[in-house]
C-alpha cells in the first residue's frame, strides 16, 4: 500500500468515448434487434488495485440510452432502459459472465449507450411531465456524508452488430465521486490536558446533498445545496475515552466534495481540570485547515494532481493534535479499500 506523508498547517485552530462508438457501418448492415444486450463492468480501486465486494457498488443502477437522441442532444431524453442488477459490479467483469439485461438491441443497428451510477437509493429528480431526470440525482438526507457515491468515467457504446460484450469491446467502469476523509484526535507530546468526546462539524460547503450530470467531464459531479446554518454534518467521537500522545482515537469519517483547497471545521471538546474530573467543560474552536499534499510527478495517480486540493477517488486520514497553543493537523493520502469506477452521460457531447 503506497502512502504519501503529508503535513496540513492550520490558521490556529469531446470525449474519450468516441473510439467506443466506431461501429465500421457497413451500408445495408441493417440487423435485426434479436441479440440480448451484455455488458461487462469493473470497479477499480483509487490504487489501482483488485476490489471486493460489498461496498454500495452492489446497489448499482445501469442506464441504457438511444445513441441518437443523446447525440442529438435531445431535450429531456429518457433511458431505454434502467437495470438494478442483483450482484456486485465485479461479479460481472472478464472473464466472468456477462451482465444480462434480458433486453433486446433495437432494431435497424441502432446504437445504444451505457452509463450507470450508485447507489440505487439515489433519487432522480421527478419533471412536470412525471419522467425521470437522470441528470439530477439526490442523496438520501439521512445517508448524507456517509453515501459512497459512484460515477461512471467513460461512456461505451455498441450495437446488435458490435455488442457491448465482444471479445474486444469495452468495459463499464465506476469511480468515487466524492473525497473520503477520516479524522483522528490525540494530545501532543508532553501535552498536559485532558481532554475527550471530541465533535467535528464539517461546514455545509462540503456535504454532497445531490449529484449532477457534467456534460463536459462526462461524469456525476457531487453538488452542495448550502442551506442553512446549521445543515453540516458533525461527527462525533465514538466513546467515552480521553484522548493521550499516542494511539489516536477515531472521531468519525465522512465522504465531501472533492476540490476542497482547504477545510473549515468547528471543533468542540470537552475539558476536565483531571483524568477524576466529574465536570467536563465544552470548548469550541473554528479553525481553517489548509492543505499540502505530498505528490509524486512521476506516478500516473498523482500527475497534474495540485498539491493543496483533495480529489474525488481519493482517501485520506486527518490526526487533529491537541496543544496548548491550538490544533494542527497532521495527515496521510491512503488507498481507497473498496469501490471504483462507474459511467453516466446524458448529453456527451461538449459545449
Amino acid at each position: 500500500m503506497r502512502m504519501n506523508r503529508l503535513y496540513i498547517g492550520t490558521g490556529m485552530l469531446g470525449m474519450l468515448f468516441f473510439a467506443a462508438c466506431s461501429q465500421n457501418d457497413v451500408p445495408g448492415n441493417e440487423i435485426s434487434g434479436s441479440a440480448e444486450m451484455r455488458i461487462y463492468t469493473d470497479v477499480a480501486r483509487a490504487d489501482g488495485e483488485g476490489t471486493d465486494a460489498g461496498s454500495t457498488a452492489n446497489d448499482a443502477v445501469f442506464l441504457f440510452w438511444d445513441f441518437g437522441d443523446v447525440l442529438g442532444n435531445a431535450a429531456n431524453p429518457n433511458p431505454l432502459h434502467v437495470k438494478y442488477p442483483k450482484e456486485h459490479i465485479d461479479t460481472y467483469k472478464r472473464p466472468n459472465e456477462p451482465y444480462n439485461t434480458g433486453e433486446l438491441y433495437p432494431d435497424g443497428n441502432r446504437r445504444v449507450m451505457a452509463t450507470g451510477y450508485a447507489p440505487a437509493t439515489l433519487t432522480p429528480e421527478k419533471r412536470t411531465d412525471n419522467t425521470h431526470n437522470y441528470e439530477r440525482l439526490t442523496i438520501p438526507k439521512d445517508s448524507l456524508c456517509k453515501t459512497d457515491v459512484l460515477t461512471s468515467i467513460t461512456p461505451i457504446v455498441a450495437s446488435a452488430a458490435l455488442p457491448f460484450d465482444r471479445e474486444d469491446g469495452e468495459t463499464l467502469q465506476f469511480m468515487h465521486a466524492q473525497s473520503r476523509v477520516y479524522f483522528y484526535a490525540k494530545l501532543a507530546e508532553n501535552a498536559e490536558e485532558y481532554l475527550k468526546n471530541v465533535r467535528i462539524k464539517l461546514s455545509p460547503t462540503v456535504v454532497a446533498t445531490h449529484v449532477e450530470w457534467d456534460r463536459k467531464q462526462s461524469l456525476y459531479v457531487p453538488q452542495a445545496d448550502h442551506g442553512e446554518e446549521d445543515s453540516g454534518y458533525t461527527l462525533t467521537q465514538p466513546s467515552d475515552l480521553m484522548l493521550a500522545a499516542e494511539n489516536p482515537l477515531e472521531v468519525g469519517w465522512a465522504y465531501i466534495v472533492p476540490g476542497q483547497t482547504n477545510l473549515s471545521v468547528e471543533v468542540t471538546v470537552a475539558r476536565g481540570e483531571s483524568a477524576e474530573a466529574t465536570e467536563w467543560k465544552d470548548f469550541t474552536v473554528e479553525p481553517t485547515f489548509e492543505f499540502m499534499i505530498e505528490r509524486d510527478a512521476g506516478d500516473d495517480w498523482d500527475k497534474g494532481k495540485n498539491k493543496n486540493t483533495l480529489y474525488a477517488n481519493e482517501s485520506y486520514i486527518f490526526t487533529l493534535v491537541f496543544s496548548e497553543e491550538g490544533i494542527e493537523l497532521i495527515g496521510n493520502k491512503c488507498p481507497w479499500e473498496e469501490g471504483g469506477y462507474l459511467i453516466i452521460p446524458i448529453y456527451p457531447l461538449t459545449d
